[in-house]
């Protein structure tokens, strides 16, 4: 993790009219938009010598980015000073460049406005080009000069093209095959490098592991087969180790997340899936340690275990092993994801169902060992098997061990031949079917101290006993001392 910057910064580009030496393909230093797009406001007046509008060739050039890249541009037909710093992206002529002077053979100017995030470069708020109005402008395609042709000044199709490419977050690429070259040419279409520089800058996930945050107790470390924050970014010189978690809320939930670590320095980030950083959390004063607690709405999220570049505690380093700790609390019962099967079958079966140590007032995963505890669930079972002769199952996965719960009541081990599945509850299936795994049960009472185990639910049919219906979140418990 590098210092966070504090400072707004402003990056202004132009484009030149002078030829320039083919020397290296597309320049990226990491800064972008989130989520890889944004609205782009277009309302110029005046129509080139051609016939064409300016605004029809700037849309052009929109749409040509749009198309061919993982960039998306939304047109808002609606004018908005350029100048400003007003959060609206615009463009427009000028014969001067915000009060300044445009200088020799500049055609146009991108000014590009950041803001700092926790990792990685700034991030692209507000990028808005004027055109110098001083130069004579032209819509058509092909060589700048043509024989037997002649246009009324330079393509402003091609300029268009290339501030784009600056509002996206490219930089000025040396070579004489890309639109992106510092000085305007021949070229007057969107090159590979072009649309390569564009995906790769925002595809740094790619470069990165997504694992799946399972609630609960996560073991794992970070060392140099992990990836590293300017992979992430693509740019930048942050080469803190990384490991991502990716996980789904349905519902408003308070998430607690704790790294402990003996000798691994640990940071922890919050973010959403486009990479819009939500808050970190350092080390924790003396140790090692970190904590994060959240309030989280409805979304796809990642949770960040990240470290240092260099080492800030004597007693704690930049790689190591860590433990995660992920917690939630909830006023109802929770969503338990997506229906699956064990063929793939699909379904629309909705699972929910929850752990409460307070009679249902609240839910969550962590508890201590004299804790009382009721566990259930609820199917609202697939409407093409309602009316059907079937069964419901439980099953408790404890490490490497797989237990179900017969119709006594008593998990039994499964793991050497989980198939066919031992039935809760052999039955007609009902539209609705609720489940109670336990009711008042003290941890402590059956000699447990800590514990982990995920519980997962499901139904089946006496026509095809070894295909469960089941929900792909399972229903963590964490007992500790």
């Amino acid at each position: 993790m590098a210092n966070l910057q504090i400072t707004r910064l402003i990056l202004f580009i132009g484009l030149l009219v002078s030829p320039t030496k083919s020397l290296m393909g597309f320049e990226l230093d990491g800064t972008k938009w989130l989520g890889a797009q944004t609205d782009y406001y277009v309302n110029m007046t005046g129509i080139s010598a051609t016939g064409i509008a300016w605004n029809t060739a700037f849309l052009t050039a929109m749409n040509a980015w749009t198309e061919q890249t993982v960039f998306d541009f939304t047109l808002v037909n609606e004018n908005a000073d350029p100048c400003l710093d007003n959060g609206l992206s615009s463009v427009d002529f000028s014969d001067e460049f915000c009060g300044s002077n445009f200088g020799n053979n500049v055609l146009a100017i991108t000014v590009r406005r950041f803001e700092p995030q926790i990792l990685g470069r700034p991030y692209i708020r507000e990028a808005d080009i004027i055109v110098n109005s001083n130069e004579e402008f032209d819509v058509f395609d092909g060589p700048l000069i043509q024989f037997g042709q002649t246009f009324a000044g330079l393509d402003f199709g091609r300029v268009a093209l290339h501030e784009l490419g600056h509002v996206i977050g490219l930089d000025h690429e040396e070579t004489n095959d890309a639109i992106m070259a510092p000085n305007i040419g021949n070229l007057f279409e969107l090159q590979e490098d072009d649309i390569n520089g564009v995906n790769t800058l925002h595809d740094g996930l790619s470069n990165c592991t997504i694992n799946s945050l399972n609630f609960g107790i996560i073991n794992d470390a970070l060392d140099s087969s992990d990836c590293t924050v300017s992979e992430l970014a693509v740019g930048g010189t942050d080469d803190s180790f990384l490991d991502l978690y990716q996980f789904e809320l349905e519902q408003t939930r308070q998430l607690v997340f704790n790294a402990t670590a003996e000798s691994l320095d640990t940071v922890l980030v919050l973010a959403t899936t486009d990479l819009e950083y939500l808050d970190v959390q350092l080390p924790i004063a003396d140790t090692c340690n970190s904590q994060l607690s959240a309030n989280l709405d409805p979304g796809s999220y990642f949770i960040i275990v990240n470290t240092f570049e260099s080492q800030q505690n004597f007693d704690c380093n930049v790689f190591g092993n860590y433990q995660l700790r992920a917690s939630f609390s909830s006023d109802a019962e929770p969503s338990l994801g997506t229906a699956t099967s064990l063929s793939s079958t699909n379904n629309s079966a909705v699972f929910s169902g929850g752990i409460t140590a307070d009679n249902g007032a609240s839910y969550t995963n962590v508890f201590s060992p004299t804790d009382s505890l009721d566990i259930s669930a609820q199917i609202t079972i697939d409407a093409q098997h309602v009316g059907q002769a079937g069964f419901l199952v439980v099953a408790a996965l404890i490490d490497d061990q797989v237990l179900m719960l017969n119709d006594q009541g008593e998990f039994v081990d499964v793991t050497a031949s989980p198939l066919p599945a031992v039935q809760f509850v052999s039955k007609t299936l009902g539209s609705t079917e609720n489940l109670t795994i336990a009711t008042d049960l003290i941890p402590a009472d059956l000699g447990i101290q800590e514990i982990e185990a995920d519980i997962v639910v499901g139904y089946g049919l006496q026509s095809d006993p070894n295909d469960i219906f089941y929900h792909q979140t399972p229903l963590n418990l964490t007992v500790l001392p």
